[in-house]
C-alpha cells in the first residue's frame, strides 16, 4: 500500500470517539489537549489546541467536522513538506489544510467552509505519525443565529367569506429562533389588481406552515406576502397569487327614496343605488322590488353581466293614488339574495301635481292590473308604468286654478 493510500485509509477510519488504527508501527503519538473554539460566527468558527507533549514523534493533524453523526469535513495538517496535499477520506469534503513548519505547542486553525448558521457540530483533532493516528480531543460547538432563507411556495385557499388559509413551505434550514412576517394585502377595489398591504402578523416558530386570517371582506381579492425573520436579520420576500374571499349575501341597498313625478299625477319614482362596495359581497345582477298597496307586486329590476357596475342610480315608477299608503322593498341579487331595504310612502295629495289638457272634462279608464315594464339599454333605468281606475271629472269655473278644481273633485 503507497503512502497516499495509506494516509486515505487512516483518515476514513478516524471518525468521532473511534479506535484509531495503527498501520505499521508500535508508536501512537499523544493526545492533543485545551481545545477550545474562537470566533464563532453563523457560518465559521476557530479552533486552538496544545500539542501533544510526549515524547512520540507525529508529523501532521487530522481534523474532522462531523454534523448530525456525518462527516461532512476532513482537514490534514502536515508538519512538514509533503508531497501528499490530500487524503481521500470517506467525507464529503475534504481539505488540505497546508504545511506547518512545527507542529509543537500552540496550534490554531480556522473552520470556514460549508457551515450552515444555527448548527451543532463536534470537532475532533488528533495528532498522527505517517499512518498511525493518536487519540482523538473532542469538542461540540454551535454556530450563531443566521438569517433564514425565505419561505416557499405560498398557497391560499378561501375557506369562506370572511377567511383564507395561508400555506407556505418553511425554509430548508432552520437559521435560529425564526418567525415569520404574513402580510395581507387586499385590492383596492373589488375587482382590482391593484393590492395595498392591510395587516400583518407575525407567526412564531421555523415548523410553522400555516396561518388562517379572517375578517376579511366577503367577495373581495387578496394576496399575501411572507419573509422569514431571526434576531439577525430577515429574508427577502415572497408572494403568492390572488384568491377571493367566497360571495355571501349583498348589504342593503343605499339612498332608497320615493319622488313625485311632474305631470305623471299618478305615478311616483323610486330610486336607490348599489350596496356600497365593500358590503356588495359579489356579482350583482339584478334588483327585486316588492311594492305593496292599493296593488301588490313584486318585480326584476336589471339584468346585469358579469355584473351590474354600479355606476349610476337605478330608477323604478310606482303607480300611485292620492293619499295612499305604500310599503316598498328592494334588494340586490347577487350568488345570494341580499338584505332588504325598506320604506313607507304615503301619497300625500297636497304635494302631488297635474296639469290637466284644456277641456272641461277629462276621463280616464284602464285596467289597474295592467303594467308595462321597460329596462333600459343600459339597466340603469326601470320605468314602470301602471294606470289605475279612475273616472276624473274635472270642470273649470272662472278664477279656480287646475290644481285645485281637481283636488275638489277627488275630496
Amino acid at each position: 500500500m503507497d503512502m497516499h493510500s495509506r494516509l486515505g485509509f487512516m483518515l476514513a477510519v478516524f471518525m468521532f470517539e473511534s479506535v484509531p488504527l495503527v498501520l505499521g508501527s508500535d508508536t501512537v503519538p499523544g493526545k492533543v489537549s485545551n481545545l477550545k473554539t474562537t470566533g464563532v460566527t453563523s457560518s465559521a468558527f476557530g479552533l486552538s489546541w496544545t500539542a501533544p507533549t510526549s515524547s512520540i514523534p507525529f508529523t501532521s493533524y487530522v481534523i474532522f467536522i462531523i454534523k448530525e453523526g456525518k462527516c461532512a469535513q476532513a482537514s490534514f495538517l502536515r508538519c512538514s513538506q509533503n508531497s501528499t496535499t490530500h487524503a481521500n477520506a470517506n467525507c464529503p469534503y475534504q481539505i488540505f489544510a497546508g504545511v506547518y513548519d512545527t507542529c509543537h505547542g500552540v496550534m490554531s486553525y480556522n473552520i470556514t467552509a460549508k457551515l450552515t448558521s444555527y448548527t451543532d457540530y463536534v470537532v475532533a483533532v488528533a495528532a498522527a505519525y505517517e499512518t498511525t493516528a493518536g487519540e482523538n480531543s473532542t469538542i461540540t460547538v454551535k454556530t450563531q443565529i443566521g438569517i433564514p432563507a425565505p419561505p416557499t411556495n405560498i398557497r391560499l385557499t378561501a375557506q369562506n367569506q370572511s377567511a383564507i388559509l395561508v400555506e407556505w413551505d418553511i425554509p430548508l434550514h432552520n437559521a435560529g429562533p425564526t418567525w415569520y412576517n404574513v402580510t395581507v394585502l387586499g385590492a383596492t377595489n373589488r375587482m382590482s389588481s391593484i393590492f395595498i398591504a392591510q395587516r400583518e402578523y407575525k407567526v412564531e416558530g421555523w415548523k410553522s406552515s400555516s396561518y388562517e386570517v379572517t375578517d376579511l371582506l366577503s367577495s373581495w381579492r387578496y394576496m399575501v406576502s411572507i419573509t422569514a425573520s431571526t434576531n439577525v436579520g430577515t429574508s427577502d420576500r415572497t408572494t403568492s397569487q390572488y384568491v377571493s374571499t367566497l360571495p355571501s349575501a349583498p348589504g342593503v341597498v343605499k339612498n332608497i327614496h320615493m319622488k313625485f313625478v311632474p305631470n305623471q299625477y299618478l305615478a311616483a319614482r323610486l330610486s336607490w343605488e348599489c350596496p356600497t362596495e365593500k358590503i356588495r359581497n359579489g356579482r350583482i345582477t339584478s334588483f327585486t322590488i316588492i311594492y305593496t298597496g292599493n296593488v301588490s307586486m313584486t318585480m326584476t329590476a336589471g339584468s346585469y353581466y358579469p355584473e351590474d357596475p354600479c355606476t349610476a342610480p337605478h330608477t323604478a315608477y310606482l303607480p300611485v293614488i292620492p293619499d295612499g299608503q305604500y310599503t316598498v322593498k328592494v334588494w340586490a341579487n347577487a350568488e345570494f339574495q341580499g338584505n332588504k331595504s325598506t320604506m313607507i310612502f304615503v301619497a300625500d295629495r297636497n304635494k302631488m301635481s297635474y296639469t290637466p289638457s284644456i277641456s272641461n272634462t277629462t276621463v280616464s279608464t284602464a285596467d289597474s292590473n295592467s303594467l308595462i315594464v321597460a329596462s333600459a339599454t343600459c339597466g340603469s333605468t326601470i320605468a314602470i308604468l301602471s294606470v289605475v281606475v279612475i273616472a276624473l271629472v274635472l270642470t273649470r269655473p272662472r278664477g279656480v286654478l287646475p290644481e285645485k278644481q281637481l283636488y275638489g273633485s277627488l275630496g
